[in-house]
């Protein structure tokens, strides 16, 4: 971030009475000597002490005021935390902060993961004096991020509810008070446990001796479109959507596809609208200056409007993604999906092989079984926790896995946008998960992980031909990755990503209440008539 061009001064525990009575306690931090400052709203559940990872009071030290709010039943605030809280507190605390003598009439709203739901939701309440948002880690469906492919994101839902179960409390603490790999690494095995017991409906009693209901209703309704979640569901809100908005994400982020549909949404609405893609999962993610550069260089251009500040002019295009892999950069472009991308499907082949060419003969499938005793194991990817790009060979070395490789490329390869994988198979039960991942194979055997994702396939949704055969879409994260001459292709074809997305039962029970357990037996069909593929989009770099 810039040099700070003035102190601060700041007001703790001011208290904010919402409607029906509860006081939200919020801090304000006030940029000494500069009168006509607009303000920025952060609203957060993990404490007040945080103050946005430092990035917010970095606002207040560059000619903002800067106000963060602990959310309902978190760090001294009154009440009980919930989602559905989130969008009338949100007003009310805009319209607080409306009345204030300090207030200059230009609002903004500022904050990643959590911090950036509590935007969208303050957002859906159309309040008038809202100028800019600057929205990182975040999209505006909030059961997106729980239920990925269909399935339930165990490693996003069972920390984020442990930590939960100690809002309400005088002594609660931050959910994940140490990002450190090392704290990670161990809080990672303090949850193996809780990722790995049954039923799951037990998990937070057994872990906490108390019960959540939060988690109760994640379990029993566990899908994005469930009516329950529709008061948390904002996408409805974009069409008309007028306010200037920033978005920020990394390529490893569990939200990510989300972020992209949001920007569509928002491009279409006609409202100037930024998508940021760089480095990283949700610990960090975003690239260098995602939600530090980035959103103070938004609001000097549409909340103070002054954007002769910005120390670079801010790019004309409005998507900027710092592609990954061989040579590292970032790259300006018209929309997302690039307009000059080309979507070549690659073909998984016998003898696990991977080839642009279509095969023009028999070739006999490649089978695995998938076993939930001993669940095929997450290794990277969009986990909220341990996300990232690792080396693969591990879990590449296992019988569950199928691995399709391509030949070494002659020329550096750009792929740049959304990934998405067609594949025929025959499976032996029909409560499924299909998990894809393509990875860059470097020189020396490491094989990195670039994007993944996983479809639950139920029933329902099998439509077999006479040959028992049956067809499973499976969307994947989108890759901004550039594999190097020398480097290959890889595609993994599993039955799960455990505990990134919950292993299937194979039973088809309630997520609550599944102890029984089946084996899936699979096989991959890849010739001339069921071409199993994964559509990769090639892009042209100038």
């Amino acid at each position: 971030m810039r040099e700070p061009t003035n102190d601060v001064r700041v007001e703790h525990h001011v208290e904010v009475s919402m409607p029906d009575g509860t006081v939200l306690l919020t801090d304000v931090f006030h940029p000494v000597g500069v009168d006509d400052a607009p303000t920025v709203l952060e609203r957060t559940p993990y404490g007040r002490r945080g103050g946005g990872f430092g990035t917010g009071p970095g606002l207040a030290a560059r000619g903002y005021r800067y106000v963060l709010q602990a959310c309902r039943g978190t760090d001294g605030s009154g009440g009980m935390h919930s989602y559905f809280a989130e969008a009338p507190d949100g007003r009310a605390t805009a319209d607080w902060i409306a009345q204030q003598p300090w207030f200059d009439g230009r609002l903004g709203s500022f904050g990643a993961s959590y911090m950036g739901f509590t935007q969208w939701a303050l957002a859906s309440t159309r309040p008038p004096h809202l100028k800019a948002m600057a929205v990182a880690l975040s999209t505006s469906i909030r059961a997106y991020s729980w239920y990925p492919g269909g399935s339930l994101a165990l490693e996003v839902i069972i920390p984020w509810d442990l930590g939960a179960v100690q809002f309400n409390k005088p002594d609660s603490e931050a959910i994940v008070p140490d990002i450190s790999p090392e704290a990670i690494s161990v809080r990672m095995r303090e949850l193996r446990a809780a990722f790995d017991h049954l039923p799951l409906g037990d998990v937070i009693r057994k872990v906490t001796g108390e019960d959540l209901d939060l988690y109760r209703q994640q379990l029993d309704h566990a899908e994005v479109g469930d009516p329950y979640w529709a008061p948390v569901d904002f996408r409805r809100f974009l069409a008309d959507w007028t306010v200037p908005t920033l978005l920020v994400d990394g390529w490893h982020d569990y939200p990510l596809p989300g972020v992209c549909d949001d920007y569509a949404a928002l491009r279409d609405a006609g409202v100037p609208v930024r998508l940021r893609i760089g480095a990283g999962g949700h610990l960090g993610g975003g690239g260098e200056g995602g939600m530090t550069d980035a959103p103070l260089d938004w609001f000097d251009t549409y909340l103070l409007e002054r954007p002769e500040l910005l120390p670079v002019p801010m790019p004309t295009r409005p998507v900027t993604v710092q592609v990954q892999g061989a040579d590292v950069h970032w790259v300006d472009l018209d929309d997302w999906p690039a307009p000059q991308v080309v979507n070549v499907p690659w073909h998984l082949r016998t003898g696990g092989r991977l080839t642009p060419d279509r095969p023009s003969e028999a070739e006999q499938p490649d089978g695995f079984r998938y076993d939930p005793t001993d669940p095929t194991p997450a290794a990277g990817g969009i986990g909220m926790l341990t996300g990232g790009a690792v080396d693969n060979r591990a879990l590449e070395a296992r019988p569950d896995v199928l691995v399709f490789t391509g030949e070494a490329l002659d020329a550096p390869l750009t792929l740049l946008g959304p990934v998405t994988a067609d594949l025929y198979v025959t499976s032996s039960i029909d409560h499924v998960d299909f998990f894809v991942r393509l990875c860059d194979v470097h020189p020396d055997g490491r094989s990195v992980n670039v994007c993944d994702g996983l479809r639950r396939v139920v029933p329902a949704a099998i439509e077999r031909d006479v040959l028992g055969v049956h067809h499973v879409s499976v969307a994947l994260w989108p890759a901004g990755h550039r594999f190097g001459a020398g480097h290959r292709l890889r595609v993994q074809v599993s039955g799960g990503a455990h505990p990134v997305y919950a292993r299937n039962m194979g039973t088809g029970e309630p997520h609550a209440s599944a102890t029984t357990m089946r084996a899936a037996d699979h096989l991959v069909h890849h010739d001339l008539q069921y071409p199993s593929t994964v559509t990769l989009p090639h892009f042209a770099e100038a």
